[in-house]
């Protein structure tokens, strides 16, 4: 691995090529500690796939030429990519299921490990992985890029102090296309496959959960097929500060539902009641109203995707992860709290966060 204070490039491998790992080289190639070494991908064509959609949208990026002149090597094995390249970090960006043996390998090369949300699809997976991050002493961060935001952190920091009672995350959204999103043990559902965002900014502000309470159904796609997930969630939350969550989510919008300013937009966002304020926080903007002033409002002013990759490059380049905003272990207490709500509705009964499941 690289030494703190070395200024050598940070050699980058990926597994999983599909849209998040484009995004991620999107910024990459704007980065210049960064080196796109190798891509590994079950299905090889999806590799070149992945090359070719970065110089179509960032042909004039000052990493792209590097890209040209020295094409990232292609694997579909990734014992194969770390046994041929001398990589510094690897990137994760598989569906929830496939989380283990691969993150395992790359962790057992002593690679520092980025992973994409959720961490994994089970509490044992999730928990044997963090057990191994720690182990390995390696720099790890997770995909939750809305921490990054300025709008989110600028109202983090107006609440710093403030006794919260009441949070609510809510995301109403459509069902993605893939077949093993449709399938709870491959995703994990809405709930913990997407709406892990949302949650985790319920942690951020709220700080740690203390169990969970929770419904869910399908009712509303049980004409889709080969679709076992709930289509709607509800969950009620306590913390361990005595506050109160509420988790809400559905998937069932269909085509044409979504309409400017309206609740089918609600993607990643948060509505908090705290002593003498109210706040509606969401990456794009934040709103703070403390009684008795003017609300105070916090915008989007850069990339925080962008943010997120920098503070993880710049953390293996130099060994300092001050700026990692969700190292491994913090992702899996985001992901323990959507597996203990998916749980509680499976069950009907109150689930401790992080309990034994």
């Amino acid at each position: 691995m690289t030494t703190a204070g070395s200024e050598r490039p940070v050699r980058l491998g990926f597994v999983g090529t599909g849209g998040r790992t484009v995004a991620e080289l999107v910024d990459l190639v704007h980065i210049p500690a960064a080196r796109i070494s190798a891509l590994c991908d079950i299905d090889e064509a999806r590799c070149h796939w992945a090359i070719e959609q970065l110089l179509e949208r960032q042909p004039d990026a000052p990493g792209t030429s590097l890209v040209r002149e020295q094409a990232p090597r292609t694997f579909t094995d990734v014992r194969d990519m770390l046994a041929a390249v001398d990589l510094d970090a690897v990137y994760v960006s598989l569906p929830p299921f496939a989380h283990g043996d691969i993150d395992h390998a790359i962790l057992d090369a002593g690679k520092a490990i980025f992973v994409e949300k959720p961490v994994a699809v089970n509490s044992t997976v999730g928990r044997e992985i963090a057990a191994h991050v720690a182990e390995a002493g390696v720099v790890s961060s997770v995909g939750y890029q809305s921490r990054y935001s300025s709008a989110i952190q600028q109202a983090r920091a107006a609440l710093a102090g403030v006794p919260l009672g009441l949070v609510v995350a809510m995301r109403v959204g459509g069902l993605p296309g893939g077949s093993w999103w449709r399938v709870q043990e491959r995703s994990g559902g809405m709930l913990i496959e997407q709406h892990t965002h949302g949650v985790d900014l319920m942690r951020l502000f709220a700080g740690e959960a203390e169990h969970v309470y929770a419904a869910a159904n399908t009712v509303l796609l049980t004409d889709v097929p080969d679709l076992d997930i709930a289509d709607v969630n509800a969950a009620t939350v306590r913390f361990e500060s005595g506050a109160v969550g509420v988790i809400a989510n559905t998937c069932a919008l269909e085509s044409g539902q979504a309409r400017p300013n309206s609740m089918a937009t609600w993607t990643v966002s948060l509505q908090i009641v705290g002593r003498g304020v109210v706040a509606e926080i969401g990456t794009e903007r934040s709103e703070v109203l403390f009684a008795g002033e003017e609300a105070q409002q916090y915008v989007l002013d850069q990339n925080p995707n962008r943010l997120m990759n920098e503070a993880f490059v710049h953390a293996v380049q130099t060994g300092d992860t001050s700026g990692i905003q969700s190292d491994f272990a913090d992702g899996l207490r985001t992901f323990e709290l959507t597996y203990a709500a998916h749980l509680a509705a499976e069950r009907g009964a109150v689930v401790r966060v992080g309990g034994d499941h």
